[in-house]
């Protein structure tokens, strides 16, 4: 299909949608990157963090650019229902137990994702940690 035609027909799908009063995104939702590399590929397990009988936050490890990035993304069923959250990820370097590496927390925040720092701990056993106000859970450890 040309470039042309794939324009026409995005418009035309808009604009029929739009006449019934819902917009479609046809593609599936997929994580940004951190702004300090645009080529990450998840790591490890995914947690899910249940808060208060609700599935509500996935944590996740993402490796790129030479290092580790945990990264933490509230679901919509719980953004729909909570006006404000509080969000923290960070890496644990299972050499270094008494340290957290590539850490990021946002207060009070309406954001739906958090991505850490980076942490130099790829030559490393890691996992991450991350939490939805004080629900908090782990990924499974790379090594």
């Amino acid at each position: 299909m040309s470039i042309t035609r794939r324009i026409l027909v995005s418009a035309a799908a808009l604009a029929a949608a739009a006449a019934g009063g819902t917009l479609i995104n046809a593609t599936p939702a997929l994580a940004s990157t951190p702004a300090s590399c645009g080529s990450v590929r998840q790591i490890g397990t995914t947690r899910v963090l249940t808060v208060g009988g609700m599935q509500a936050a996935s944590v996740k490890q993402y490796y790129g650019c030479g290092y580790n990035y945990a990264y933490i993304y509230v679901w919509e069923q719980y953004r729909d229902t909570h006006s404000n959250w509080d969000l923290h990820v960070h890496v644990v370097n299972h050499d270094d137990s008494g340290s957290d590496y590539g850490m990021g927390t946002l207060n009070n925040t309406t954001r739906a994702e958090l991505w850490g720092a980076p942490a130099d701990t790829a030559a490393h056993c890691t996992h991450v940690t991350g939490y939805l106000n004080s629900t908090g859970g782990s990924t499974s450890t790379v090594c």
